[in-house]
């Protein structure tokens, strides 16, 4: 990882990104394609450090409030694991699987591949001209251009039919990850679902309530609902 922050920091020096935080800047550079490599390596770092801050030496216990929230998205505890493990599983590639809540009570898996990331904003480009309309004298080529510049003052627009949601807990599922100590798994034992239930048992629960938003008790007040 600090590899990974050291190329961005020689990438973005002395440039207007230089100031901002990784996910601003990924959020900056998704849209553009030649600022593709500045975004791999802020949602690289961006990613890896969500996936660091989720886990804790033994764990931490589930707060009640967000248990009750999860049951009511899972149906159990254990059938939010299995998800996680069936669709680390199931991922052709690496990349990170998240906990993410899309609104009041509304939470979901969702995977990203490579360095992809769970925010609605740096999904998609803008584009209203219809490229096969577009002509061979260098047209195109300025029209991507522009559009390129122009996506930085569109950071934070959501695509066509996007929702908002808020990152919770983030599992790494790239070889590097799990395949040395864990290696390919054979006969059901040891490989990349064995990493996840052991990524289980470390999780900082608390730290994903933090992240929830959910209120607790001894942080309300009388008046609250």
């Amino acid at each position: 990882m600090t590899v990974t922050v050291d190329k961005l920091n020689a990438m973005i020096a002395g440039t207007e990104l230089e100031s901002h935080d990784v996910k601003t800047i990924l959020l900056m550079t998704a849209r553009e394609p030649s600022q593709a490599p500045i975004f791999n390596h802020a949602s690289m770092a961006h990613n890896n450090h969500f996936f660091f801050q989720g886990i804790a030496p033994n764990g931490t216990p589930m707060p009640d409030e967000l248990r009750r929230e999860l049951e009511a998205s899972f149906s159990s505890i254990e059938s939010l694991r299995l998800e996680f493990i069936v669709t680390a599983s199931a991922m052709f590639g690496p990349g990170f699987v998240w906990l993410v809540k899309a609104g009041p009570g509304d939470y979901r898996l969702l995977p990203t591949y490579l360095a992809g990331s769970p925010y609605p904003g740096a999904h998609w480009r803008m584009q209203s001209t219809d490229m096969n309309t577009v002509g061979s004298d260098g047209s195109a080529r300025t029209y991507l251009r522009n559009q390129g510049l122009g996506a930085r003052r569109r950071v934070g627009d959501l695509p066509p039919g996007g929702i908002e949601l808020e990152p919770l807990l983030c599992l790494n599922t790239w070889e590097h990850a799990w395949l040395l100590d864990w290696g390919m798994g054979v006969d059901g034992k040891g490989g990349k679902a064995a990493y996840v239930d052991a990524w289980w048992k470390l999780i900082d629960w608390e730290k994903v309530h933090q992240r929830s938003g959910v209120l607790r008790p001894e942080f309300m007040s009388e008046t609250s609902p």
